[in-house]
């Protein structure tokens, strides 16, 4: 088909074309200037033009970019670009080419120079050669280690340079001008077309290989179709020539050796059993390879080449070194190679040459050669099998000049190949047919159509292969053909592998010889058998050879194929054998004996036991045919053959059996047997260890149905049942045996402390201190601390309770939580009291006393603590003002100068106080508080804020807010703000009264004092007797009576019982509920006061009958005493109007409301956590 492609306007001579990467698009440069982009259509695309014609135009390979290349510059056009980038050069573009990547781009010039530019046309790199540059190509193979420029020139040279410039080899000079350069393929080779108006095949470094075309004029392009075995020719007469190129597979194969050749020139020879390869480089034309034993022949365009192996006798070897060197040009069909000569095949002629090049022998043949095979032999007389195309099959031998006529047949031979043992020869024919004939009487043996290709196993003589239509069959004596699926010729056959060529690769397959082993084995042929279990079979397979001939009597065969597994069993059987039937000598009768006893034997062996036993019991061995079974655990059989024997006791069988279920884990079995014969113990032991399903139920059985005397099996099943934390079989087992230790500890075990305790205490004082100890262990891991601390007491161990609880409180206070470390310290100090012993007198206890007052103050610091600590770590609080300066000044008055506990910090109460004395209007206490603060290290981050408020401070005037002032309810007395005058060896000493000496009362929720005045009882009254007085004797009911007073003292009317009294003038009523002076706790107040200013001690109000009697119950607080001995401790209200709550766990006060709301919020008291707070309220 011809086409024109046009362009509307004037289009001169077209001197080039290149199409793009997807050949979709093509660009033609024209002696008008022009560069045109076609579509594949022949539609017209773009046009641009240069200022001279064009001589090459080349698509980039990687992207749509074009180069065009003119007599003085070159352009580089993308369909990115708006405009075609130039450059000039320095003389006439002759060739151009891109790199395989599309990253440079090489222009050869008519000055012989070659320059190589980037994608944005800078040069990198620049050759100068001595003549013109007509072609240049990059090469493709991917294997080099450089980009590899290869270059023609008009001086008749080929060369090679690195994209650095750097030339690879020396120029090859070709015997013409070079005017077109084409990798082939993916590199292996080249095609050159030039002045020699010829287009040649070579490798890729240049070497001829062959002509691929002759043509009358110069051949100015050559071009490869890609992915095709096809090239394009243009010659300078305007021919054009297309050509497929075919490559012959040269091959050749002896045994397990394959050599063939790659990429023209080079061969590689392959170990077929090791897939050991090894190249070698001929770096010329390869026409004939052929391989013999140790030699391999190459010939070469003008040459033959005889290499050998380094090590003769290394069968894996695969050293080859050049031996001998031919140098003659000696045309052939075929070659083969032997020891010391090659023969040549042409056409009818068969010529000997030895490795010196000389023809020894001829042989003229009455037919065309189609087939020759070396097939071995001395050497110097190797025999040669040949077949001719009138059907001949001859038998040359190199020194002898007389063909032997092997057979002769109708059709043509295509291939042939003769058995290891010279007795049988297969041929296939030209009509697909595998014919086998018998040497011997030139008959045919077998005959199959559909064949392509024949190998004999060069091990096994009556073993062939043959190939055809797809399958591959393997026939081995007279048995069935084996048919698989298999692709290609089969070439060769050695043991169990069989060497396939499909196209140009070689194949080997593993043959499985079971089935012919099998076959073999059935038949009663063991030698033969064993010579193909010898190609390669299985451990089983030489197995069933083994057993089929032990069975069959076959010895030496059974020895050796044992022996090749190294069944050592089976190997001192054959010997055992042998040796009884050794012994039997010529007795024919002790013969048949021991061939019967064997029998039985080796029927055993092989698994029929059935029939092993009846060869024993026809033998008269009645009693091994028993033994046999009972080592099978075949008991019912045994049974069987004992039941006719009165020899045997069947009682010993039944405990043999019974053994045999113990060993075979079958417990349930074993222990059924073991309870019938009495052996409880064992049975036990039997069901204990194996623990199978329902074993429990089986044990349990067993105990109830035995004994409480039998105390060791009793024991051994609690243990059991113990250990499989089956508690209640235990317990039944324990209960039975009445063993309470063994019950307790498991209950221990099992941290049932319910049924722990209530078993100590029904057996009080014999368990307490080992189940009490372990449970106080476990309730302080619940965090059941109260439990924990009674369980260490009922334990005997209150050293263990204090070292829990200081060890959370450490803890506690190292981690921040300091209203725990409080809790803490209060548990610390109850138990502390707790320890003291009943009684009145108390100066035995002082060290526990004073240990609890400690401890006490030290929960009120850590309560009180947690407020600061809050205020000054986090980053917001909803702490008011207040609060936060009621709390400041009870830290400081109350620890003094005492060393603070661990964990709080003086700075940080300091500065809370001070921050809070601010805001309120206490600036004096300010001041104070904050050079005090100034004497002290404080953090970095607080430094800059303090020196701001210690400026600031001084603009304020120098007094406190009088309304912050504390006043006592005692005395009256107003206070300063902060009591410099505390004992710092008397805890909580400083928050008190600086003029009586009384201690603030204050509320554990915003630490405000709280209008409360201690008193106690006369000491003639008792603290149960005071309360009851306040109780019976409360003046509020007379009040509502309608009592009435009447100006100073002049009279007073009230009821008392059920009478109305009016008394006159009697100032020392002991009833009244008047103020001043006029009410009896007053009166009491003031008595304390007058005496203390005569000794100046602090002495606490004591109040007598009179004055318990004038008390009103609401106005009355009454801490009741932790632990028989110690006192009531009472407080009177001196504000009614203020509501005040108790909780009487703690004895600490809080307002009424505050308490409350915490109470209802959290459900427990805030200081003690108690959720029983009683009556909060007063008496």
């Amino acid at each position: 088909m011809k086409t024109s492609l046009l362009w509307d306007d004037k289009v001169d001579t077209v001197y080039c074309v290149d199409f793009d990467r997807t050949g979709e698009r093509f660009a033609s440069g024209s002696a008008d200037c022009s560069v045109i982009i076609w579509s594949a259509k022949g539609d017209p695309i773009l046009k641009y033009t240069h200022q001279e014609s064009i001589q090459r135009v080349v698509y980039n390979p990687t992207t749509d970019a074009l180069a065009s290349c003119t007599n003085s510059d070159f352009g580089l056009w993308s369909p990115t670009e708006k405009s075609v980038a130039k450059f000039k050069t320095q003389a006439k573009i002759l060739s151009a080419s891109w790199s395989n990547d599309g990253q440079f781009l090489a222009l050869g010039m008519f000055s012989g120079q070659i320059t190589i530019r980037d994608r944005k046309g800078n040069e990198k790199v620049s050759i100068t050669r001595e003549a013109p540059v007509w072609c240049l190509a990059w090469s493709p193979w991917k294997d080099e280690a450089f980009d590899l420029l290869a270059v023609g020139c008009w001086d008749q040279s080929l060369s090679f340079y690195h994209l650095s410039g750097i030339q690879q080899q020396k120029d090859k000079k070709l015997g013409f001008n070079p005017c077109s350069i084409n990798y082939f393929g993916s590199g292996e080779y080249m095609l050159i077309g030039g002045s020699n108006r010829q287009a040649l095949l070579c490798t890729r470094e240049g070497t001829k290989l062959c002509t691929i075309a002759e043509r009358d004029e110069w051949v100015w392009c050559v071009k490869y179709r890609p992915n095709h075995n096809c090239i394009a020719l243009g010659d300078h007469g305007g021919g054009i020539a297309v050509m497929n190129l075919q490559f012959l597979t040269i091959h050749g194969l002896y045994k397990d050796r394959y050599a063939y050749r790659e990429h023209m020139t080079d061969v590689i020879v392959q170990h077929l059993l090791t897939e050991q390869k090894v190249r070698i480089k001929c770096r010329d034309y390869v026409k004939k390879v052929a391989v013999f034993r140790d030699r391999l022949a190459v010939q070469l365009s003008d040459r033959i080449h005889i290499y050998d192996l380094a090590h003769h006798d290394d069968s894996y070897d695969m050293h080859y070194r050049i031996k001998e060197r031919i140098y003659q040009n000696l045309p052939c069909n075929l070659l083969v190679v032997t020891t010391n000569h090659i023969i040549l095949c042409q056409e009818r002629k068969l010529q000997l040459y030895d490795y010196h090049g000389t023809m020894v022998r001829e042989w003229v043949l009455a037919s065309v050669i189609r087939y020759i095979k070396v097939d071995g032999g001395k050497s110097g007389s190797e025999g040669v099998l040949v077949g001719l195309k009138d059907g001949t099959v001859l038998k040359v031998y190199v020194d002898n000049a007389f063909p032997i006529e092997l057979i002769k047949q109708s059709a043509s031979i295509r291939c042939l190949d003769i058995s290891v043992d010279r007795k049988q020869l297969a041929v296939v024919d030209s009509e697909n047919r595998i014919l086998v004939y018998d040497l011997n009487t030139k008959e045919i043996v077998f005959q199959e159509s559909n064949a392509n290709s024949v190998a004999f196993n060069t091990e096994l003589g009556g073993m062939l292969s043959y190939s055809g239509s797809g399958t591959l069959a393997i026939k081995t004596g007279d048995f069935p053909v084996n048919n698989q699926k298999l692709q290609g010729f089969v070439v060769g056959f050695r043991g169990s592998k069989i060497f396939c060529l499909h196209y140009l690769q070689m194949k080997t397959i593993d043959i499985p010889q079971s089935a012919s082993l099998c076959r073999h084995i059935e038949a009663g042929q063991f030698e033969e058998g064993y010579k193909i279990a010898c190609l390669g079979v299985t451990d089983e397979d030489w197995k069933m050879l083994g057993l089929g001939a032990l069975k069959s009597l076959e010895l030496e065969v059974a020895k050796k194929a044992f022996i090749r597994i190294r069944d050592m069993r089976y190997i001192e059987l054959v010997n055992s054998i042998e040796s009884r039937l050794k012994s039997a000598g010529g007795d024919k009768d002790l013969l048949e004996h021991a061939k019967g006893l064997c029998q039985a034997e080796i029927c055993a062996w092989s698994g029929d036991y059935q029939g092993a036993a009846k060869s024993y019991a026809r033998m008269g061995e009645v009693e091994r045919a028993i033994n046999l079974f009972v080592d099978l655990r075949q008991w019912d059989e045994a049974k069987v053959f004992a039941a006719g024997n009165s020899s045997i006791d069947s009682k010993d069988l039944t405990r043999r059996q019974a053994e045999w279920a113990e060993d075979t884990n079958d417990w349930k079995t074993a222990a059924e047997m073991y309870l019938a014969s009495g052996d409880t113990l064992r049975a036990c032991r039997i069901i204990g260890d194996s623990k199978g399903k329902n074993w429990q139920t089986i044990m349990i059985d067993v105990v109830r149905n035995i004994p409480k005397s039998e105390a060791e099996v009793l024991e051994l099943c609690g243990q059991y049942y113990a250990d499989a934390d089956e508690d209640g079989f235990a317990k039944e087992v324990y209960l039975k045996l009445d063993d309470f230790s063994n019950l307790m500890q498991l209950y221990i075990k099992r941290k049932n402390w319910q049924d722990a305790t209530r078993l100590a205490e029904e057996h009080e004082g014999k368990f307490d201190k080992a189940v009490f100890l372990p449970y106080a262990e476990w309730l302080a891991v619940q965090d059941r601390f109260d439990s924990a601390l009674d369980a260490y007491r009922k334990a005997g161990r209150p050293d263990e309770s204090r070292r829990m609880m200081e060890e959370l409180t450490n803890n506690a206070v190292t981690e921040g939580r300091f209203k725990d470390a409080a809790y803490y310290y209060f548990l610390l100090g109850t138990e502390t009291l707790k320890g003291v012993k009943l009684g009145k007198d108390l100066k035995k206890n002082e060290r526990n006393l004073a240990l609890y007052q400690e401890y006490m103050a030290k929960a009120d610091w850590y309560y009180a603590y947690s407020s600061i600590h809050t205020f000054c770590n986090d980053p917001f609080t909803s702490l008011q003002p207040e609060m936060l300066f009621q709390v400041s000044r009870f830290l400081i008055n109350s620890m003094g100068n005492s060393d603070a506990p661990y964990g709080i910090s003086r700075v940080n109460i300091l500065y809370t106080l001070a921050k809070q004395a601010k805001v309120l209007g206490a600036f004096k206490l300010a001041r104070f508080t904050y050079d005090r603060l100034q004497q002290l290290k404080v953090p970095e981050s607080w430094e800059d804020n303090i020196d701001l408020d210690v400026l600031t401070i001084q603009a304020k005037p120098v007094r406190d807010n009088p309304e912050l002032a504390p006043v006592c309810y005692r005395c009256g007395m107003t206070n300063p703000l902060l009591n410099t005058f505390g004992n710092p060896n008397n805890l909580l000493d400083g928050d008190k009264c600086t003029n009586c000496g009384h201690p603030f009362v204050r509320s554990f929720v915003n630490y405000d004092i709280l209008p409360l005045v201690e008193f106690f009882p006369d000491g003639d009254i008792s603290d149960e007797d005071a309360v009851e007085i306040i109780r019976t004797h409360d003046p509020k009911a007379r009040a509502e009576g309608g009592g009435k007073k009447r100006g100073g003292n002049e009279w007073e009317e009230g009821k008392d019982g059920g009478a109305d009294v009016m008394r006159m003038g009697d100032d020392d009523d002991d009833w009244g509920n008047g103020g001043g002076q006029g009410d009896p706790f007053e009166r009491c107040i003031n008595k304390v006061l007058e005496t203390q200013e005569g000794n100046g001690a602090y002495e606490p109000v004591v109040v007598n009958a009179k004055a318990l009697s004038s008390l009103r119950r609401d106005e009355v607080y009454v801490c009741k005493p932790v632990i028989k001995g110690m006192r009531y401790r009472f407080y009177k209200n001196m504000i009614p109007d203020i509501s005040i709550a108790l909780s009487q766990p703690c004895h600490r006060f809080f307002n009424e409301e505050d308490f409350e709301f915490v109470y209802l919020r959290d459900e427990r008291c805030p200081f003690s956590r108690a959720k029983d707070v009683g009556d909060y309220g007063p008496l």
